[in-house]
């Protein structure tokens, strides 16, 4: 007896096995992809200051600011007092002080898509020897903020001081020479 053979049945394209293996792999790397394209679109951080070309400039001029006042041993104590609105400061070191000075202070501000530098100046006078005082008013009410970490930039014509203070309602800043 001659054995007959029946034709299987062939299945339809989408419904085999080896469908799944082929085009799959190759479509969930696409998918994934486009998702992390669009993190990373939506999430950038701007990388280059707008502002990088002056700022290149300035560094030989800080590094010799710094140098100054490194020179010159300076240290300063910042204290913030809220009832009053002035920020309270003693400065110690070598030489003469000058009658003013200008504190700036740096903080971050989100504004929902991207984040940005907010940086205030605030005079500061000589009211003792050593010892200078400015209206915080001046640079917004800072107890209302909800940013509590400040980079502080204490400048005079040929030396300046930075550091950051965190909390200034409840913490004394500390600034040296670096």
């Amino acid at each position: 007896m001659d054995a007959v053979l029946i034709p299987k049945k062939k299945d339809k394209w989408y419904k085999e096995p080896w469908l799944l293996l082929v085009v799959g792999g190759p479509a969930v790397v696409v998918c994934a992809s486009i998702f992390t394209g669009a993190i990373a679109f939506m999430g950038s951080d701007k990388v280059v200051a707008e502002d990088y070309y002056k700022q290149g400039l300035t560094i030989d001029k800080d590094i010799q600011r710094d140098a100054k006042a490194r020179g010159m041993q300076l240290s300063a104590t910042l204290n913030f007092d809220a009832a009053n609105s002035k920020i309270r400061m003693q400065l110690s070191g070598k030489g003469e002080f000058p009658s003013s000075l200008q504190l700036s202070i740096a903080h971050a501000a989100n504004d929902g898509m991207s984040v940005s530098e907010i940086i205030r100046r605030l005079p500061m006078t000589q009211v003792s020897p050593g010892v200078y005082e400015g209206d915080s008013k001046l640079i917004s009410n800072i107890s209302s903020s909800s940013v509590k970490l400040f980079h502080l930039k204490l400048e005079a014509s040929d030396w300046r001081l930075t550091g950051d203070w965190f909390e200034p309602e409840q913490k004394v800043a500390q600034l040296k020479a670096s």
